[in-house]
């Protein structure tokens, strides 16, 4: 490689990192995914719109030189490797478990229901859809995991800005999506698997079985031993005062690579072992949430756009744009996953009204449809036509879960929450300087305003709650919930840190303001309405104002102003 290559590559990044960029923020301050502002980036710069307008300046940004497109591959490559590595470190094994009969139901119906759909429609569809290269089963399997998986980034990123991610909802549709992608990828890696063992003759059948069972195993192992060797490294490093994050994060990416390597080596994708990796980080008393979003800014902000924006350079999506394929593919994405996940709700014990948003969010196919579209291209498994399809169910699906998933949410009752603060439950000076210690006090106090309810059972509801997934959302709040049988109606608590308290939130702040929200097991829609009023209420000036408070009286004319209905 000569100094004249190196520049073009360099500019290469630049303009593409640059659009991506830009256009990924434009998407976002809509409420939509970046994700097609980075895709719409790369078919402005690609083959389909600059390549057609003006040949011979494409030609000249984006030659054909085999060099040049295998410098800017290799920095795809690596967008795509921790890509999953993040989004691996998204999946809460430990949460899933303990949620495994409701999130079970829901993520392999999920996931069973769109990939018998998608399988069924690729096996007819065989001879219009392939070139016959690759076994039927293999090529019919690999559409309908395309179909079925489900993005859990997009939902965790809308969930977040909509302030109910730390609810209980919040926490079913990400243990249930957690254990969707794991499924979508073992199926994935049997696909691929299917795919060498037809290259290599006779051994095909006995290289499959060593394939489907090293990725079961492996899979197994990161979830359990390799998750608990993970996290007791992770710990150890802190509890020594190694630098943070630097020394995590360099940890977590050795991780991937090994895990990588070591997954190549049985025959699977390595992109299969950077997600196990991530599964195995994810422990979130080993790796804090702040850690865990600098790993994913890095990432978010460099290599994914680069890599989303990449895949459609040298692709002619006008010219390979079967609409036959794409209204199916599209269709069968969109309500193939929908219906599947609402099956799975109706086989759990579920507030009626958590149903239909829970079917929505699975709606999305996102990166990870992006994604498996990218390796079943580059794996010879589908054609252009098929990848474009695929592609764009992806992003259609990812546009329209937003829209949807808010007007599922906006169609509970709506009310003020003001009347659910006792005065009595105001306490201006919290004396715990940590968060379990301050729901303890807030519990205790809880029972002091209400005399009946069993302060063991609800501190031991409270702690669970927590220890399942952190509630620190950031901006110096933390929302610990707990349901409970013996409660008969809804009331929060709130107490002032003047100190602050580690919450573990995202954002690395201490909480000051920590709001304890008891509801009936049974009433799932006002504890999403409270965070979602406290959450909004949080950028009103009172909210700063009631931190200085001395006094419940105080505390009571702050709140009122931070909790009032918003005109307009």
């Amino acid at each position: 490689m000569d100094e004249g290559q190196l520049l073009l590559f360099l500019t290469q990044v630049l303009v593409v990192l640059a659009a991506a960029r830009v256009l990924g923020e434009v998407f976002r301050s809509f409420d939509q995914p970046p994700l097609a502002g980075e895709i719409l980036a790369g078919l402005l710069l690609g083959k389909t719109f600059f390549g057609q307008l003006a040949p011979g300046a494409f030609a000249a940004l984006f030659p054909d030189d085999p060099t040049q497109l295998a410098l800017f591959d290799v920095t795809a490559q690596i967008g795509i490797l921790f890509l999953l590595l993040v989004i691996g470190l998204e999946v809460d094994v430990a949460s899933a478990w303990r949620l495994r009969k409701q999130s079970m139901s829901v993520a392999v119906c999920g996931v069973v229901i769109p990939l018998a759909l998608g399988t069924g429609v690729a096996w007819f569809a065989y001879e219009g859809w392939s070139d016959g290269v690759v076994p039927k089963l293999a090529f019919s399997l690999f559409v309908g995991a395309a179909i079925s998986i489900t993005a859990i980034t997009v939902v965790a990123r809308l969930m977040f800005d909509l302030k109910i991610v730390k609810s209980d909802l919040g926490l079913l549709l990400l243990s249930a999506m957690a254990i969707n992608e794991l499924l979508g990828w073992l199926v994935l890696a049997i696909v691929l698997g299917m795919v060498g063992a037809a290259g290599h003759g006779g051994s095909g059948a006995l290289g499959l079985l060593a394939i489907v069972g090293g990725t079961v195993v492996a899979a197994g192992v990161a979830t359990t031993f390799g998750r608990t060797l993970t996290t007791r490294t992770l710990q150890w490093f802190d509890a020594r005062g190694l630098p943070n994050p630097s020394t995590p994060l360099s940890f977590v990416v050795c991780l991937g690579l090994f895990c990588g390597v070591g997954m190549h080596a049985i025959g699977v994708h390595p992109i299969f072992g950077f997600l196990i990796a991530g599964v195995m980080a994810g422990d979130h008393r080993a790796l804090s949430e702040h850690s865990r979003s600098v790993i994913a800014q890095m990432v978010e902000s460099i290599f994914v756009p680069l890599f989303f924006a990449g895949i459609c350079l040298h692709v002619d999506f006008a010219a390979r744009f079967d609409f036959g394929q794409v209204v199916i593919v599209t269709a069968l994405s969109i309500f193939g996953k929908f219906f599947g996940a609402w099956v799975g709700t109706l086989g759990v014990r579920m507030p009626a009204f958590d149903r239909l948003p829970t079917a929505i969010a699975h709606m999305p196919g996102g990166s990870m449809g992006v994604l498996l579209a990218v390796v079943g291209r580059r794996a010879g498994v589908i054609d252009e036509p098929l990848f474009v399809a695929i592609v764009f169910a992806s992003i259609a699906s990812s546009l329209v879960v937003g829209p949807l998933f808010s007007w599922s949410l906006r169609r509970r009752e709506v009310f003020n929450i003001l009347g659910m603060f006792p005065k009595k439950g105001l306490i201006p000076n919290l004396e715990a300087r940590d968060r379990f210690g301050a729901i303890e006090e807030l519990v205790r106090r809880a029972c002091e305003v209400e005399p009946g309810l069993p302060e063991p059972a609800l501190q031991q509801a409270a702690r669970m709650r927590e220890e399942t997934m952190g509630t620190g959302i950031g901006g110096g709040i933390a929302v610990p919930h707990a349901r409970l049988d013996l409660l008969e109606r809804p009331f929060v608590l709130l107490g002032v840190s003047k100190e602050g308290i580690d919450w573990n939130a995202v954002d690395d702040q201490p909480a000051h303001l920590v709001f304890l929200i008891l509801t009936p097991i049974d009433d799932a829609d006002t504890q999403l309405e409270i965070l979602g009023t406290v959450a909004r209420g949080a950028s009103r000036p009172e909210m700063r104002a009631l931190t200085q408070c001395e006094s419940p009286a105080q505390m009571w004319l702050q709140l009122q102003g931070m909790l009032r209905p918003q005109e307009g």
